[in-house]
């Protein structure tokens, strides 16, 4: 494993792509099955079947959409991208930036965007 500043992981694409889709996975969704298989990975072999996983329910949440749009897909590229950082730097800072980017609160997100998704 290289040495690295956690910019390096936080600050790329792929994993801000990936994060904000297990965001909305969570959020609308309620996939907390991927937040949780993700959690335990520890080996290289077991984050490749996690995604994997993550992705095809991720692909059927997407497709049912929200608010009547559908949901953007991951790119081959932030799939390519991603396997990549875990080569590079190991499982976990890269479990810990996507479960960390898709339990913070987005920028773009508004107050209202989820708001008829809370339990009051």
């Amino acid at each position: 494993m290289s040495e690295f500043k956690l910019g390096d992981i936080f600050g790329c694409e792929a994993v801000k792509n990936f994060g904000a889709a297990l965001r909305k996975a969570l959020r609308i969704g309620d996939d907390y099955a991927s937040l949780v298989e993700l959690e335990y990975v520890e080996t290289k072999e077991q984050f490749e079947e996690v995604i994997k996983k993550f992705l095809r329910r991720y692909e059927t949440i997407a497709r049912r959409g929200y608010k009547g749009k559908e949901l953007s897909r991951l790119s081959e590229k932030d799939l390519e991208e991603l396997m990549g950082l875990v080569d590079k730097y190991d499982v976990k800072p890269i479990r810990a930036a996507l479960i960390s980017y898709a339990l913070v609160k987005s920028e773009r997100e508004d107050e209202t965007t989820f708001e008829s998704e809370e339990v009051v």
